[in-house]
């Protein structure tokens, strides 16, 4: 619960710290509001420790733990729970992931501020760690692809995603949990209510389409929806796009999403063309074949051409993928 009154206030004098929110950008603000509530979250890559302060502020959790692997930040951390008056209720530890953190010491995961790879590599290097929380927040900046694999890999089921676009990018931001073998999310109250409440706004705001999950669905009927992908889509592609884009981003329909899907899709054309120019442009000039060139130059122009044949093929099963996304919109 946000205590309002104590929010408005720019300082309290007799504690002399500072008692308005916390600044943050439209991406950290993502990642609070999905945290949910709790008694302990952990914040891994905390940087300046903005996220646990908000949560505090908030009254959304009881205390927090910030860890990061660089002193540097920690340091600014320390100073910021300081000037916020936090300082007894956030511990922060130098940890190179979930390395300084004890299974079952909070109940919320945070991870954000990193690549999908690295975040990929935190989550799997200790999964009885990882499987020890609750929920699961995590901002992937590169790769989300990579950490929605590994959340399945772990037996975490993504139950709500949103797509921000802040300063020209679009970052993903999603929450998963740990549930049963029945599926059943009555573990994670949280979580149910967090995924009604966004859904219910697209839609009160027109953005979703309600023939493929109706407002009125309980929450985890919702999610199990079918994405609507083409029914000759292969079952490959529809995994890989739902990791590359996100099962809820899809089965709402995201107009976030739609956008991204859209303009990327176009920058992937244009590449293409480049790459079959500079394919062509190969083959009229003799690269590739060796004609017109010196034997020693021969395996240089075959690897050039080995090279552009190799993109050309990446883009191509990129765009099928964005293609089967697209298709879920009926573009």
């Amino acid at each position: 619960m946000v205590l309002e009154k104590d929010m408005r206030r720019e300082e309290d004098p007799a504690r002399g710290v500072l008692t308005r929110p916390v600044s943050l950008s439209g991406r950290l603000t993502a990642i609070v509001e999905m945290a949910g509530k709790g008694k302990c979250v952990c914040d891994v890559g905390c940087d300046h420790a903005h996220v646990p302060i908000r949560l505090l502020q908030e009254g959304r959790f009881e205390r927090a733990i910030g860890m990061d692997v660089i002193e540097g930040p920690l340091g600014k951390a320390a100073g910021n729970l300081a000037l916020y008056g936090m300082q007894d209720r956030v511990e922060l530890r130098l940890s190179n992931g979930l390395d300084a953190c004890r299974a079952g010491e909070a109940d919320t995961l945070v991870v954000t501020g990193m690549g999908g790879t690295l975040m990929e590599e935190i989550l799997l290097r200790y999964p009885d760690r990882t499987g020890s929380f609750r929920a699961l927040v995590l901002g992937p900046q590169s790769d989300p692809d990579k950490v929605r694999a590994a959340l399945r890999r772990l037996g975490a089921k993504i139950i709500d995603e949103r797509l921000i676009y802040e300063d020209g990018k679009y970052y993903p931001v999603l929450r998963a949990v740990f549930h049963s073998d029945s599926g059943s999310l009555a573990d994670d109250p949280e979580a149910a209510h967090t995924q009604e409440t966004h859904a219910q706004a697209a839609f009160g705001s027109g953005q979703t389409d309600t023939t493929v999950c109706p407002p009125d669905m309980p929450a985890m009927l919702r999610q199990e929806a079918d994405i609507a992908f083409s029914p000759d889509t292969p079952a490959g592609l529809r995994q890989e796009a739902e990791d590359l884009f996100g099962p809820v981003l899809l089965r709402r329909r995201d107009p976030v999403l739609l956008e991204y899907l859209t303009r990327q899709s176009r920058v992937l054309k244009k590449i293409l063309q480049s790459v079959i120019r500079a394919m062509q442009d190969g083959e009229r000039t003799g690269e590739g074949t060796g004609e017109g060139a010196g034997d020693h130059e021969r395996p240089d122009k075959d690897d050039l051409h080995m090279r552009h044949l190799r993109k050309k093929q990446e883009i191509e099963h990129s765009l099928e993928i964005f293609g089967a996304a697209l298709q879920v919109y009926g573009e």
